[in-house]
């Protein structure tokens, strides 16, 4: 290739056009998040998943409140991802953090103490899910991220493209188990019951979750979006000849996997690059080959 293009400058223009719709997706995804936890799930003894989940265990046993446990274990993975990530991810993830702890001290200081919308454990369960999916799926949706765990996915992925979709979904089975304990077996199974709940939504809302995706991309500008997809994503990528039926042209036809949250991001590359592209994006149902031993978020 004999054009090469400015990925920075590139990557300043995504964001100032993106700012306000991931901006606003944190705000209201955060929103949806913390009525989940503090309406549904922790008055009802259930936990949520990662880091908040951990920081509801925390509150039960040491009475810190919830708002400022969730600030306090999201810090030290913040501080490490300010230091190897991208300046726009770890702006959104501090700002998700900061949304969240905010709408946690709000709730706790205007709603009575122990105050639920329900008690039936089974009523809670589902609504704690579909406001924790409807949440996440937002966030999610808009390429922005809402902390805790979510960091060390990005870490694995940028340094050793490794994705740890499994890894991460053994650390909420553990808190999971722990919670157990604290509370009951029972109150586990229904935070199980949330659980799924909210995953499916995420995957309703944000069309598929956890599954690759197949994207095909016809442009003028194929070299240069080739380029940006290989170098700032580290996805490798086919090129297919093909030709035009109605002119007989020739052009190149883009072949590429990536997962949901890369697939955020290479429209956005595309978009800036040439708005008049042509881009198809279908669901996977299974890959074998290297690079695809797991499918992860």
């Amino acid at each position: 290739m004999d054009k090469h293009i400015n990925f920075k400058s590139i990557e300043k223009l995504i964001f100032k056009q993106t700012f306000f719709e991931k901006f606003m997706a944190v705000l209201i995804g955060c929103f949806f998040i913390t009525v989940s936890i503090v309406m549904f799930i922790r008055p009802n003894q259930m936990i949520a998943a990662g880091v908040n989940g951990m920081s509801i265990l925390l509150e039960h046993a040491t009475g810190i409140p919830l708002s400022i446990l969730v600030f306090a274990l999201n810090l030290p993975l913040l501080i490490v991802g300010v230091f190897l990530l991208s300046k726009e991810f770890i702006f959104f993830t501090i700002l998700s953090t900061v949304f969240t702890s905010g709408y946690i001290a709000l709730w706790t200081a205007i709603l009575p103490e122990g105050f639920a919308v329900t008690h039936d454990l089974i009523l809670a369960s589902i609504f704690g899910g579909i406001f924790s999916g409807i949440g996440n799926g937002i966030t999610f949706r808009y390429g922005t991220s809402t902390g805790g765990f979510d960091i060390l996915g990005a870490i694995a992925k940028k340094y050793w493209n490794v994705n740890i979709g499994s890894g991460l979904l053994a650390l909420n089975g553990i808190v999971i188990a722990i919670s157990a304990f604290v509370f009951s077996i029972d109150k586990a199974l229904y935070t199980l019951i949330a659980f799924i709940i909210g995953y499916t939504l995420v995957d309703k809302i944000h069309l598929g979750v956890g599954k690759q995706k197949q994207v095909l991309i016809i442009s003028s500008k194929w070299d240069e979006v080739t380029e940006m997809i290989q170098a700032k994503l580290v996805r490798g990528v086919t090129l297919i000849d093909g030709e035009g039926a109605y002119q007989f042209k020739k052009l190149k036809i883009i072949y590429c996997i990536c997962t949901p949250m890369e697939l955020v991001k290479i429209k956005n590359y595309v978009k800036l690059i040439d708005p008049n592209a042509f881009m198809a994006v279908t669901e996977t149902t299974e890959i074998q080959g290297h690079g695809f031993k797991k499918i992860a978020i």
